[in-house]
């Protein structure tokens, strides 16, 4: 992982407060990110998580899991040639960020009042 992807993870976590993990395995890549529910003042915070995998071969195919360690529920998304593991980082911190805003604009289907 190139340097500026590193400044650009930590920086996405501090501007956003989600926490990000990212690892290049050779033949996969891998992107967690544990994102804030809620805009509550309680001390306690429940997180939800989203896991992307691809790899260098797969032609833009990205396995979406939504709540991996709540759910086995996933998608297929297709993301465009991504040639390089900071590239994939790059589209995932994107994807990331427009699942927060939607869902904090309530466009995006979450579980209401029983999640708090």
């Amino acid at each position: 992982m190139k340097e500026s992807t590193m400044q650009l993870l930590k920086k996405f976590e501090q501007d956003y407060e989600i926490y990000v993990d990212a690892q290049d395995a050779m033949t996969y890549w891998l992107v967690y990110a544990r994102v804030q529910k809620g805009h509550g003042g309680d001390v306690h915070h429940l997180h939800h998580g989203k896991k992307y995998v691809s790899g260098p071969n797969q032609e833009g195919s990205v396995l979406v899991l939504s709540d991996p360690f709540v759910s086995d529920t996933y998608s297929v998304e297709s993301w465009g040639p991504m040639a390089t593991f900071d590239e994939f980082v790059k589209k995932a911190l994107a994807s990331i960020l427009a699942g927060k805003n939607a869902a904090d604009a309530g466009q995006e289907n979450g579980c209401g009042s029983s999640c708090d």
